[in-house]
Formats: structure tokens, sequence, C-alpha cells
């Protein structure tokens, strides 16, 4: 699978870096607006199934607050890898989070076999991009590769009342469906929280879990 996304993932790496350097390890330096609201993403993601003893991968995992996380709710003391495109992120990570292991890594030019129970990712797909559905497929198709058990992401819903010109939203039932046909038939859609008291959902995590069966296409009567 050829990279046609260098540009736009160069982009994004020098844009973190930047906000690490401005915010260190606030919420900010990941773009959330606040803790409270980066915690519920992750609290979300980690309802597929993560234990205490898992193996996860952290997929655009910042300065590592997912593992703080699970630290303190859940007394993690399983095996945590991060990957992140920001060298600074990476080298803060491993500063503040020993425990765990951290990896700058543009996984469609240099994958991984690594496997994982869960595969964990907030908030990646949420920039503009060129072509952010032939991201969003590329990069799934590769974590879906490495997750044992299962894969879980958020997404800007379509579903909202504001759009901000620098990010992207997406359809919740285009982003069902291509995981549905490609990933896996075990998908679970959950539009059914909101980040901050008060608001409308307007985002939403898919768990895709590990199958015995294949994927198929959706069977439209003729």
């Amino acid at each position: 699978m050829s990279n046609n996304f260098k540009d736009d993932i160069d982009a994004l790496a020098k844009h973190y870096g930047e906000l690490v350097k401005q915010h260190g390890d606030a919420a900010e330096s990941a773009q959330y607006a606040d803790r409270e609201t980066q915690e519920r993403r992750m609290e979300v993601l980690c309802e597929i199934g993560v234990t205490k003893d898992s193996k996860i991968l952290d997929f655009g995992c910042g300065t590592g607050q997912m593992l703080s996380l699970l630290q303190r709710t859940i007394g993690f003391d399983g095996e945590y890898v991060g990957y992140d495109i920001s060298p600074e992120a990476i080298e803060f990570a491993r500063t503040a989070h020993p425990e765990g292991r951290f990896e700058v890594r543009d996984i469609l030019d240099n994958p991984s076999e690594e496997t994982f129970d869960y595969v964990l990712l907030s908030g990646v797909f949420n920039n503009l991009m060129a072509d952010n559905r032939g991201f969003f497929e590329a990069v799934s198709h590769r974590l879906m590769a490495q997750a044992k058990t299962g894969y879980a992401f958020n997404m800007l819903s379509r579903f909202v009342d504001y759009f901000d010109e620098g990010l992207y939203y997406e359809d919740p039932l285009h982003a069902f469906r291509f995981c549905k046909e490609n990933l896996s038939p075990l998908v679970t859609l959950r539009h059914d929280y909101s980040v901050r008291p008060g608001a409308i959902p307007f985002e939403f995590t898919l768990y895709i879990h590990r199958a015995d069966t294949e994927p198929r296409p959706l069977n439209i009567p003729g």
C-alpha cells in the first residue's frame, strides 16, 4: 500500500510538534479543549473491553495521557505501546512514562507486524486533509491487522450544528459500513455520549472486534 498522504502527515507532525513545545503535557498539546473532554473520549474507547493486564497500542499517543488515565482508573499494569508521528510528543512521553514504550512511526510508510489485544485511536482523524476518507480507511486496514481482539477509534460526526473549517466531519453510517464490509462483521457504533455536559453528541466511536467469519458487503435486494 503506497503512502499518498505523506505531505499531510508531515504537516500534522509539524503542527503537533509545535503544540507540544507550546503546551507540554496539557490537553491542548493534543488539540483538545481541556483534560476533561480529552479523557472522556479515551474512557469511551477503553470501554471496548480493555482490562488492567491488556496489551494495547495507543495510536496517535501524543504525550501518553491514555497511559496515565488507565493507570489511575483501572490500575493498568499491562503492556502499553504508543505510536505518534511527532518526535516532540514521543520525547515528552518517554520522559513522563518510562514504563511505557513509545515509537515515532508512520505506519503507512513503516508498518509493524506486532500485535496487540486492543488498538485505540483518539482524535487522529479529526484534522482536515486532502483525502480524509482515504486516510481513515488506509490507517484502519493497517491497525485492524495488528488487533488480536479489537480496534476502537473516534471521529467527529456530521450530525452536528456547527462545522469548524479546519476539521473533518464524517458520516457515522459511512464509517460503520466501511468497517462492517472491510474489517470485521462485529462492529458497534456508539453515538450516545457527550464529552461536554449539555452539548449534543458531536462525535462517535466505533468498536471493531475480531471475528472468525469474514466481513461481507451490504446485501441490497434487487
